[in-house]
């Protein structure tokens, strides 16, 4: 017993635990309605939209990089598949669609950090406003909504297994998928010595520039689906949709304890930090505060997570 007790205390997302049984237990103290089945199926389904994105963005973090485009991908696959449901294209070929232009949109961002050899986080940060621009001129900023929604897609994606949304469960399904594949594989396992270690890895005979351009692609895919997701239980796109995204989902995986230096990556932390970042805007509403509080409260978050990281870092150091 002693021993199993030990092994949970070593589990490096169970801070990241507790910090969430914590924070739940204080709203359900000071509100009444957070506890409520209504409410935490709302707080589970918006992490889920961000959650889903920071399984793909622990890989790019793990990685040494830094991806600021998810939110723009999110929007424009919404938009993208959109616009093929309403030219009354099939189901399967809509969806193909908008994956596919988000993994284009990672791949260029890679391709252009390579080739360009200029920083993933500037290359990303002017990605954000081209792909964006684009929802933008195709939808000529407005929402998307004609479009047939008897489908099996918006049943899913609207619905619930179980009671339990099926965003969720997606996002619980993406995060073990990416833990078992970013600790069990050899592809997963090189995208962290990458990170840890670039030049030894290129060295060892890795080729760092096109796993970079993979994960990137990796990650455009990943933020593809959550914006397919989050399209099927709105059922319509909206340009705005997305917007700030990419703030919930890299504070989700430095929350979960992702390391920002790259070499380390914690999926389950991620989606546990994402449902964190939904539990305090979702609290902060039932408190009566604003909701653009929650912007502030999360940027706060970020930095507590990074210094915490890193005295624990500074720790570890002195006592080797």
């Amino acid at each position: 017993m002693n021993r199993a007790f030990q092994k949970i205390r070593g589990l490096q997302e169970i801070g990241v635990l507790i910090a969430l049984i914590v924070l739940m237990i204080a709203l359900s103290l000071t509100t009444t309605s957070f506890l409520t089945q209504l409410n935490l199926l709302q707080v589970a389904r918006q992490a889920s939209y961000y959650g889903i994105m920071a399984v793909g963005m622990v890989w790019v973090i793990s990685m040494g990089d830094i991806d600021l485009s998810v939110g723009s991908i999110f929007t424009l696959t919404n938009i993208v598949t959109a616009i093929a449901l309403r030219g009354h294209t099939p189901i399967p070929i809509a969806l193909l669609i908008g994956l596919l232009t988000g993994a284009l949109c990672g791949f260029v961002n890679g391709v252009l950090a390579v080739w360009l050899r200029i920083s993933m986080i500037i290359v990303t940060l002017g990605t954000l406003s081209v792909y964006r621009g684009v929802a933008l001129v195709l939808c000529s900023a407005t929402p998307i909504s004609q479009f047939s929604k008897d489908s099996l897609l918006f049943t899913l994606g609207g619905g619930e297994i179980a009671r339990i949304p099926t965003s969720v469960l997606i996002m619980f399904g993406m995060g073990v998928l990416g833990w078992l594949a970013l600790t069990r594989s050899v592809f997963g396992r090189r995208v962290e010595a990458i990170g840890s270690n670039p030049v030894a890895s290129y060295l060892a005979g890795i080729p760092l520039n096109r796993y970079r351009i993979g994960v990137m692609t990796l990650n455009g895919t990943i933020a593809a689906l959550a914006g397919i997701i989050a399209l099927a239980f709105l059922q319509s796109a909206d340009p705005s949709t997305g917007t700030g995204f990419e703030l919930w989902v890299i504070a989700s995986v430095i929350i979960g304890g992702t390391a920002l230096s790259g070499g380390h990556g914690s999926v389950p932390g991620a989606i546990l930090g994402a449902l964190i970042i939904a539990v305090i805007r979702n609290g902060l509403v039932l408190l009566g505060a604003s909701t653009y509080a929650g912007t502030a409260v999360t940027g706060a978050v970020i930095i507590l997570a990074v210094a915490i990281d890193s005295f624990v870092k500074r720790r570890a150091l002195q006592r080797k």
